[in-house]
């Protein structure tokens, strides 16, 4: 058996686990890339040329490093396992993957039972989780300078601080080529699994459902409504709330007056384009669970 296995040495606790032990221990050969390589791999069309004979791809990383993965592991048509080794963990959080290393790893390494999980696509760009823009870039550039303290707690005090100082962007929302929502925005999510930031979620959105979900917090809201909009993105209602726009769809394009800034499964993404495409990619992932 072979497996490659893409490890993200920059993750908040990757260093501290070593699926590549627990791969040979249990028979496999290993050949281990880092996310660069993955990403290119993801992106061409001759991952199984280069890579040939792989049974399964796992991921040592984070949330950004997992949908690289995952897409190398669609390519290659072969199961994924996943060692969350992040900040927030949001993936193993929204399929109740373990958090303990060595857990993750001998899952990993043994599981032989999967289920099928979508694989979002923005322009190109995989995600598992969430693609978010308007407070997302700035709460995401306050939570890096905060992880080192706050770990987790880093991404919802980065919200706060993002918040106040809150600069609306404006944005055309359309659903299957016809436009549904326009206007200046707070926030726009498009959801996969719905679990980001280490502590929030859009608990319409579902990972194996073949859809996406887009949230939409336009500006001028009331202070007081910001307030319950934040505190209902941790009990998942924010989709529910009065005045917010939800679509659900497998296609979504936005169209924006200047590129945007995004945050892709925490990651922050400088974009050239002002018009984007969300969607599922049409092959399922299989993500290895038990």
């Amino acid at each position: 058996m072979r497996a490659l296995l893409v490890r993200n040495e920059g993750s908040g606790s990757a260093r501290d686990a070593d699926p590549e032990a627990v791969l040979v221990e249990h028979g496999f050969a290993v050949t281990t890339v880092d996310v660069e390589t993955a990403v290119a791999l993801g992106s061409g069309d001759d991952a199984a040329t280069r890579h040939p004979g792989i049974d399964r791809v796992v991921v040592a990383g984070g949330d950004g490093s997992i949908g690289c993965a995952a897409r190398v592991a669609v390519r290659l048509g072969v199961p994924l396992g996943v060692v969350p080794a992040g900040t927030a963990n949001d993936f193993a959080r929204a399929v109740d993957l373990p958090d303990d290393l060595d857990a993750a790893c001998t899952l990993a390494a043994t599981g032989a039972r999967t289920r099928e999980v979508d694989l979002g696509d923005l322009d190109g760009r995989p995600f598992v989780n969430v693609a978010s823009m308007g407070l997302s870039p700035a709460a995401a550039e306050h939570a890096e300078r905060l992880k080192g303290g706050l770990r987790s707690l880093a991404y919802p005090v980065g919200a706060i601080l993002a918040a106040a100082r809150a600069r609306p962007i404006s944005v055309v929302v359309s659903v299957d080529g016809a436009p549904a929502w326009s206007g200046r925005a707070l926030q726009v999510i498009i959801a996969n699994s719905g679990s980001f930031g280490g502590w929030a979620d859009i608990d319409h959105a579902h990972e194996d459902d073949r859809q996406l979900d887009v949230v939409v917090v336009p500006a001028g809201r009331d202070r007081r409504k910001l307030v319950f909009d934040a505190a209902s993105l941790h009990s998942g209602e924010l989709a529910r709330r009065e005045g917010v726009h939800h679509f659900r769809s497998a296609r979504f394009e936005i169209e924006l007056r200047r590129p945007p800034r995004i945050v892709i499964d925490g990651e922050l993404v400088e974009l050239r384009q002002r018009r984007i495409v969300a969607s599922v990619d049409p092959r399922p992932l299989r993500l290895v669970v038990e």
